[in-house]
This record gives structure tokens, C-alpha cells and sequence, in this order.
């Protein structure tokens, strides 16, 4: 896969994921609303029901009372005054028998109200005193009605309720009500309320909402600072990434039309030869300005191996006679630009070098694993009888191995305490990010060996396809041990870092999660005879950071 789909396949990954927490904070509104929907509807009904049982259980004590005429019974079921009246408005009892009332009601609108109820039962209040509420019901020829304490209504702490009349007048509300509206701000909370019907009047429930309207906010506010941090972040790396890429394409341009030039130059003469002819190579590398130090010092070496050539042509066009001894240094030029275009190849262990910085400035790991994991390595390899190309090879791309965390969720790579299944599972899909993004390229051959199979294990456990023995890459097999070392001996959010004798235990011995086959034996072989150096390796970088930080 090539350099620029691979970043760009990142950006859709990150961008789907912005996504997916924006659909989820839409889910979580609807849902709430939903929630608070049917949740106001229940409290409703059951708002409703109670207050049905409250005014029948009123009403069968009113009729008791009329019977037995007893005053001592109305402190007993909050009935504060009693009254019998007839059918004409007229008052035939009251309890108690001293109150100072009217005798007959007949136009007042208390008794219009009475005559209006169509199920027999009633409620209101008066005009003059707001603050009283009469329940009654017809009896016979009969109108029973008891004046309550207005506090029997409340029946929950999260909602509350009103009753109103079909002109808009509020009859009872625990708050004091001008209006009634579908949103409300009271005490500082906010309510939304449902009407429904009671006889002739409105029952408006309302619903506390404050708790889960904050509780909503805060979680979708978490999650947008999550995404534009999210955001943030990727834009920076993959700046960086592309301003490395787009400096080295200068370079390698540069460096290909030098040996375009110097391919034409070998079929024609020397001797009219000049800086002039070199212009069009020189002149891009040298108005821009790296930023890279790595791709600085290949544009310091382009400069000087066209100048020295220059000045070597300007030798052997002052004399003809000197040509075969002006071979010799030509020779010695060519040597000096196959050394510069093998820099290419050097560069590209300082990408990769680049490559595994980004990539654990993405996972957040302090200090310096990838560099510890690379001098391991080296330093099994050479134990091992590798050749040098070997040894440099697994030292350059060692820092490699968990590049495909790239492509894995932030919040997974950095979880503080354990991972769940599915998170496990997602963060094992690294070793299978790594094959996306190095392709079949085979300059990285090893880098991708390393990536993909270094979680494969010796006895056949490890991942991602459960490999065994030779079938793992033998570069592999070396930084696999590598990295669990340093994993061992490293602090993380989660776990503390193990001293070496604890690790060295852990890997020739094993205990609940590692075992000692799951390394190759040779690897292990070399672990046991030179594990002090390992020790020595860990404890100089220790030193670095140390040092860095004071």
C-alpha cells in the first residue's frame, strides 16, 4: 500500500470515528427524549389514578360523615369544614356547627360549579380565597362538600401536578402557576408537562427533566471536546507526516535527474561542462528549507558531490594529457554518488525512525521503549551470529513493530486498568494494521515481518494467526522477546514497572500470562547467558530520561 493511501485511509478511519460519536450523542437526545416522553405519560396516569382513588375515598367519607354527623372524624380523614347542601343551594348543616355562613348559595359560582359536575364528583375553589379547596360529590338530592388542605395533592418529589378549569383558571398547583406551559423553570429545575382529563376540569402533570437534561449535556460536551481533541491531534501528525514525505520527494527528484544528467554526460564531451548545466537539479533543493535534519544533511551532500564533480571536469578540460589519471577521480566521484544515493537508504531507516515516533507519541508510552526495543534487538542479533546488514536492519525497523496502533481507537491505546473483550480484540488488530500500511513494499520487507508476526508466539499461542516455531519470522521471534522485556520493566497508567531480577523470572520461568515457550530457544538462550546487559541497556536509557528531565 502506498504512503499517501495509507495516510489517507487514516484520516477516514479517524473522521468515520468523529462520526460514529456524533451519531451517538443524536441517539442519546432521542433516547432521552423518548425516555422522558414515556416517563411523563406513566407519572401521569399514575398521577391520575391516585387522585381518582383520592377523590372516591373522599367522597365515601364525606356520605359517612353526613350519617353519623360526627366533627371528631373530620380531623381524622384532613377535612378541615363540612357542608350539606340542597339541590335549591340552600345550607342545611355544617361541621363544625358554629361556622358563620350563608344559609342559601344558590347564585354564587361555587354552586354553578357543583351543578355543572357531570360524574357527580367535584372540586374547586372560591374566588375571595384562592388558597381553599372544596371536594365534594351529589348524593340523593344532595350536595356533600369538605374543604381540604391543599398539601393531600402532592404525591411526588420529581413532578407535581395542577388542576384547571376549561377557561384557563388554575384551580390547585404546588407552585404558584400564572400560566401553564409545556416547559416550565421553577427553582431552579426545569419541568415539561401532560394534560389530561378529570371530569370537567384539566389535570396538567408535570415532570422533573433537570437531572437528565445535565447528565446528557455533560456526556455530549465529554464527547465533542473528545473529537476535537481527537481531531486536533491527527491534524498534527499527519502534517508532520506529510511535510516528511513531501521533503524527501524533493530530495529523491533532485537526486534522480542528478543521475539523469550524469547519464547523458557520459556521451558527450567534458570540456564545455559548467554549473550552468546542473541548475535545473540544483536549484529546487537549494531555495527550500528543510525541516528535517536527516533530509538537510542529503541536500548538503547532493551540493558538494556536484561541485566537487565540477571541478573535477574543469581539471580535465585544462588538459587532455591528464585524462587517464582524471579517470581514476572519476571513478572516485561515482563512488561518492553511489555513496549519496545509498543515503536514500538511510533516510528511509530515519522515516521509519520518524514513523515509530509519531506512532508512540500516538499510543502516549513515555520514555524511550522503541529505542530500548531496538538496542535489544541489535544486541540479540549480533549474539545470534547475524550479518551486519542483519543487525542493522532489525535495529532500524525494530522501533516499528506497533505501528498499526495508528489505526487503532485513541481511547482503546490509552484506557487506563484492563481492556475489555472487544476492545482486546480491536487492539489486537494492530499486527494486521501493520501489513496495510507497508504494503509489498519490499524495502520493508522487515519492518513488516516485525509488525505483524512480533505477537506470535513459539508454542503456537500468540496472534495474529497463531503461528508456531519457524513458521514466525526469525526477526520477529527476536523483538517479540525485546519488547516484552521492556514491556515488563516499563511503568504504564495501568501497572508498575517490574525490576530485572522480577522480569528475568517472569521470562525464564513464566507466571499467569507469560510462559518461557513462547519465546524461541535460541532467543532465550541468548536472554539467559547475557542478561545483564539487558539490565545495563534499560538502566543507561533510564539515566537518559532522568538526565532529559532535570
Amino acid at each position: 500500500m502506498k504512503y499517501n493511501n495509507v495516510v489517507k485511509k487514516w484520516i477516514r478511519n479517524s473522521s468515520i470515528q468523529n462520526m460514529i460519536f456524533v451519531f451517538i450523542i443524536f441517539l442519546l437526545w432521542i433516547s432521552m427524549f423518548l425516555n422522558i416522553v414515556t416517563t411523563l405519560k406513566s407519572v401521569s396516569r399514575i398521577n391520575l389514578n391516585d387522585f381518582n382513588k383520592m377523590m372516591n375515598n373522599y367522597y365515601y367519607h364525606l356520605k359517612y360523615i353526613s350519617i353519623i354527623n360526627d366533627e371528631k372524624l373530620l380531623k381524622d380523614v384532613g377535612i378541615l369544614k363540612f357542608y350539606i347542601v340542597e339541590k335549591n343551594g340552600k345550607i342545611r348543616r355544617t361541621l363544625p356547627e358554629d361556622i358563620d355562613i350563608d344559609s342559601n348559595i344558590f347564585n354564587t359560582k361555587n354552586f354553578s360549579n357543583m351543578e355543572n359536575s357531570n360524574l357527580g364528583l367535584f372540586i374547586f375553589n372560591t374566588e375571595d380565597e384562592k388558597n381553599k379547596i372544596y371536594v365534594g360529590g351529589k348524593y340523593n338530592e344532595l350536595y356533600l362538600i369538605g374543604e381540604v388542605d391543599s398539601s393531600i395533592f402532592e404525591f411526588s418529589s420529581n413532578s407535581f401536578f395542577a388542576l384547571q378549569k376549561d377557561n384557563g383558571d388554575i384551580i390547585y398547583s404546588a407552585y404558584p402557576l400564572q400560566k401553564i406551559n409545556k416547559l416550565i423553570f421553577i427553582n431552579g429545575k426545569i419541568y415539561v408537562s401532560y394534560s389530561s382529563n378529570w371530569n370537567n376540569l384539566k389535570m396538567i402533570t408535570f415532570l422533573d427533566i433537570s437531572g437528565q437534561l445535565i447528565f446528557s449535556l455533560i456526556i455530549s460536551v465529554i464527547m465533542i471536546l473528545s473529537i476535537l481533541w481527537d481531531f486536533n491531534s491527527n491534524h498534527k501528525n499527519v502534517k508532520s507526516m506529510k511535510r516528511f514525505e513531501l521533503e524527501f520527494m524533493k530530495i529523491m527528484n533532485s537526486m534522480e535527474n542528478f543521475l539523469k544528467e550524469l547519464r547523458i554526460l557520459d556521451r558527450q564531451s567534458f570540456l564545455n561542462i559548467s554549473e550552468k548545466d546542473f541548475e535545473s537539479v540544483l536549484k529546487p533543493v537549494e531555495e527550500e528549507s528543510f525541516y528535517f535534519d536527516e533530509l538537510r544533511e542529503l541536500k548538503e551532500v547532493e551540493s558538494l558531490a556536484i561541485k566537487e564533480m565540477l571541478e573535477l571536469f574543469d581539471e580535465i578540460s585544462a588538459s587532455t594529457e591528464e585524462l587517464e589519471a582524471t579517470n581514476k577521480e572519476l571513478e572516485d566521484l561515482y563512488l561518492q554518488l553511489e555513496g549519496a544515493y545509498n543515503d536514500l537508504e538511510s533516510s528511509y531507516r530515519k522515516f521509519s525512525a520518524h514513523l515509530s515516533y509519531i506512532a508512540e507519541k500516538y499510543d502516549e508510552i513515555t520514555g524511550n521503549h522503541i529505542d530500548r526495543v531496538a538496542h535489544y534487538s541489535k544486541f540479540i542479533a549480533e549474539k545470534m551470529g547475524f550479518d551486519a546488514n542483519f543487525v542493522k536492519d532489525i535495529e532500524s525497523y525494530a522501533p516499528l513493530h506497533d505501528i498499526g496502533k495508528l489505526m487503532v481507537k485513541h481511547e482503546i491505546l490509552n484506557k487506563p486498568g484492563g481492556l475489555s473483550r472487544d476492545e482486546y480484540e480491536e487492539m489486537k488488530k494492530h499486527t494486521i494494521y501493520a501489513e496495510e500500511i507497508f504494503g509489498d513494499d519490499e524495502r520493508f520487507k522487515m519492518a513488516k515481518n516485525i509488525a505483524k508476526y512480533h505477537h506470535e508466539c513459539y508454542d503456537g499461542s500468540g496472534y495474529p494467526y497463531g503461528l508456531k516455531g519457524e513458521e514466525i519470522p526469525i526477526e520477529a521471534r527476536i523483538v517479540s522477546l525485546a519488547d516484552i522485556y521492556d514491556a515488563l520493566r516499563s511503568e504504564r497508567p495501568y501497572k508498575t514497572g517490574y525490576n530485572h531480577e522480577e522480569t528475568y523470572n517472569i521470562i525464564v520461568n513464566g507466571d499467569f500470562k507469560t510462559k518461557p515457550t513462547i519465546f524461541d530457544p535460541g532467543v532465550l538462550k541468548v536472554f539467559k547467558e547475557y542478561h545483564l546487559e539487558f539490565d545495563r541497556i534499560y538502566n543507561e536509557y533510564k539515566f537518559k530520561e532522568l538526565k532529559n528531565v532535570n
